[in-house]
């Protein structure tokens, strides 16, 4: 009678050896062939308006909601301090709504504990250009620089309608200027998303 070789086993396993064709990773791209295009009439956009002396270009964002409450954020700390380790039962939530002027290198941040909705980011822009139209009392229009996202897209009604009041009752010219889809974190005010969350990390190191 003739044995069957045996098959060598890999020492931290106990299965056999075998070779297994690998499936092809799918790369989910999702860059739309018109996002170089795109891109280019959004910067020229940009250019122009800061060249202009009566345009101010901003730009409008909610960053993801924040739930407060004394959870551990991955911070560090030179005293003991007693953190949740779950976040169930958040005391409350926040999400920042962030208006960013480029070239003036300025943020605005409001705290909203609502739900982020079309109307809600309108009067967060309402409430912002109150508080500077006396400075900017020589622009007539505004560039506001957008992603795509669902409470602000250009095909949003809600959103639209919002926008049309804001502009009869400041009689400003707007001009919306959106991002490819899928390119958000191009939008320049998400920059300062990033800085943020480095000087809060650093904050909590110092503590």
């Amino acid at each position: 009678m003739r044995h069957c070789p045996r098959r060598r086993r890999s020492p931290r396993s106990s299965t056999p050896w075998a070779t297994f064709p690998r499936r092809a990773r799918k790369v989910s791209s999702k860059k739309i062939p018109e996002t170089d295009a795109i891109f280019d009439q959004v910067i020229r956009r940009n250019q122009a308006a800061d060249a202009a002396p009566d345009v101010l270009r901003v730009s409008l964002d909610a960053k993801a909601t924040i739930q407060i409450g004394p959870f551990a954020r991955g911070g560090k700390s030179r005293v003991q301090v007693a953190a949740a380790v779950h976040d169930f039962a958040p005391e409350a939530t926040l999400t920042p709504v962030g208006i960013f002027l480029p070239t003036w290198d300025e943020l605005f941040v409001y705290g909203v504990t609502s739900k982020v909705t079309s109307d809600c980011l309108v009067d967060r822009l309402a409430q912002w250009w109150e508080a500077v139209r006396e400075r900017f009392a020589h622009i007539t229009t505004l560039v506001i620089n957008l992603d795509n996202g669902p409470e602000n897209h250009r095909r949003r009604p809600r959103f639209m309608q919002w926008m049309v009041d804001f502009v009869q009752q400041y009689h400003l010219h707007v001009r919306l200027a959106y991002d490819p889809p899928y390119q958000s974190k191009y939008t320049p005010v998400e920059r300062c998303w990033g800085i943020l969350g480095i000087i809060r990390t650093e904050r909590c190191s110092t503590r």
